[in-house]
């Protein structure tokens, strides 16, 4: 099973400054998107009936909408460094 993301750790570091750590809490997040997806489920649902029963090209609104959701799944671990002279960032997605 794949467990969608839950918090993005983002840390940047400065020369001559106080390195920045920021703590994003996505698991906040999670109930809208829920709301939102299944609100897009429906129209995508919708628009691959029509698009059936008119009888033009299908273009698997839905099928793309929930791969697109299980690629939101696979997130989770990701981590992202990039630096140059005067800055260096690090992204975790736990």
């Amino acid at each position: 099973m794949n467990v969608p993301p839950l918090v993005l750790d983002l840390r940047v570091v400065r020369p001559q400054r106080r390195p920045v750590r920021l703590w994003l809490p996505l698991f906040l997040l999670w109930p809208f998107a829920l709301v939102l997806a299944v609100l897009a489920l429906a129209v995508a649902l919708v628009a691959d009936g029509v698009l059936l029963a008119l009888g033009r090209r299908y273009h698997h609104y839905t099928v793309l909408l929930v791969r697109s959701f299980a690629t939101l799944g696979e997130t989770r671990g990701m981590v992202i460094r990039f630096s140059n002279q005067e800055t260096a960032v690090d992204m975790t997605v736990q």
